[in-house]
């Protein structure tokens, strides 16, 4: 189990350093992150784009970073350049450069030569706070806009899966909501009684799932005490499942620029991980993300070793 976010650097450190393309790659908060992943021994960087401008920031930085560069100037060309590399086996991790997600994400679902391998994409963000004793897991915050129950049982197992390649035998699960009773007026609450019937029907593998709850009883053992709760996830969840996008990115940007939180994030379903992160993401935001994509390519059997 992660305590926070830097671990995830421990964990990197084991493996060998895989080939990551970067679509759009010229912007100078991409290449610190790249550089600082390759010099760690992490990556080795396939850099697609202005390859005029790349060339540049490298001077300009002063980065004698090893990496190839592919010259393409159009995004969705670009795009396309990083599934083929994908489908080729060229590269193990993608990460978004300077382009709209829109133009990346139309690449890897094209239904010829996308990297799609699931029904349903999702983004997971990680986050560890000062003075919390564990790292949370947040989904979705960034991709899926209003989820109904089928598509939040998916978002729950990608989470999971995510949650198994960095060691956890048992995560748990919880449904975010602003009340711990189902109450027909909410409609969290009603996917949230769904969600769990589904799993009291089809016994969860490997995970526990529970809710719904409001953040207090996720976090808070004392808050669980206080209400009397009695549940095999309050108090202690791993993994926040919440109700839709605005939930979701309003907690996760809220816990890194007012809580202090560090963070990480990728989107999951696809052949690799896809590191998506936002223009607003520090550089160490993004060097985490990197580190998070690394580690879940590997999983625990590299990372035990």
């Amino acid at each position: 189990m992660l305590e926070k976010v830097e671990d995830l650097a421990k964990l990197a450190k084991k493996t060998a350093p895989i080939r990551m393309g970067v679509v759009f790659a010229h912007d100078p908060y991409v290449i610190e992150a790249v550089a600082k992943s390759r010099e760690a021994g992490d990556i080795f960087p396939v850099l697609i784009g202005n390859q005029e401008k790349i060339k540049e920031i490298l001077r300009e930085e002063a980065l004698n970073m090893p990496c190839e560069i592919i010259d393409e100037n159009d995004p969705d060309q670009a795009s396309r350049i990083a599934m083929d590399l994908v489908n080729d086996g060229e590269i193990q991790v993608i990460m978004k450069g300077l382009l709209d997600t829109k133009n990346l994400l139309k690449a890897v679902v094209n239904k010829e030569s996308g990297i799609r391998e699931k029904t349903l994409l999702s983004h997971v963000g990680l986050v560890s706070y000062p003075g919390f004793n564990r790292v949370l897991f947040v989904t979705d915050g960034a991709m899926n806009i209003d989820p109904g129950v089928e598509e939040k049982i998916m978002i729950i197992e990608n989470a999971v899966e995510l949650a198994h390649s960095l060691g956890y035998d048992n995560p748990a699960v919880g449904i975010v909501s602003a009340v711990e009773k189902v109450n027909p007026k909410i409609q969290s609450t009603v996917d949230a009684s769904q969600i769990v019937k589904h799993y009291e029907e089809n016994p969860p593998k490997g995970f526990v799932v529970d809710g719904p709850f409001a953040i207090d009883n996720l976090v808070s053992e004392e808050s669980v005490k206080h209400k009397g709760i009695v549940s095999m996830v309050a108090g202690h969840a791993d993994i926040l499942l919440f109700p839709n996008l605005d939930g979701g990115n309003i907690f996760y940007k809220t816990s890194v620029f007012l809580a202090g939180a560090h963070s990480a994030g990728i989107v999951l379903g696809a052949k690799v991980p896809i590191v998506l992160t936002s223009r607003a993401d520090t550089a160490m935001a993004k060097y985490n993300s990197i580190l998070l994509a690394v580690v879940n390519h590997y999983g625990l059997r590299a990372t035990d070793n």
